[in-house]
């Protein structure tokens, strides 16, 4: 199999929080684990499945003392067949924005 990340990917296990639409435009929020990350995107692992194509906002908590949250825009660039609720992300841009979530779950 050829490689075609062009980014390093680091494995983690932080805590996650995806916010999106599902089709009809009803919003989610779903928590979940992050599984590795690099500069382009991640893999997460969530209890809700996603569809491919999905533009969600990614919610990534910091393991530091102080709560620490960054937020990247991205798209659903695969869901994985036989494992339920994992999707690689790929991020809208390389900059997250340091703010945290709002509302339920959070």
């Amino acid at each position: 199999m050829i490689e075609r990340r062009s980014a390093k990917r680091f494995q983690v296990d932080w805590q996650v929080r995806v916010e999106g639409c599902v089709d009809g435009g009803e919003s989610f929020v779903e928590s979940g684990v992050l599984r590795n990350i690099s500069s382009n995107g991640a893999l997460v692992s969530l209890p809700r499945r996603l569809c491919e194509g999905a533009t969600i906002d990614v919610f990534i908590k910091l393991p530091v003392q102080k709560e620490k949250w960054m937020k990247y825009p991205a798209r659903v660039v695969r869901v994985e067949r036989g494992v339920a609720a994992v999707a690689a992300v790929g991020f809208d841009t390389t900059r997250p924005d340091f703010r945290s979530p709002v509302g339920p779950g959070s």
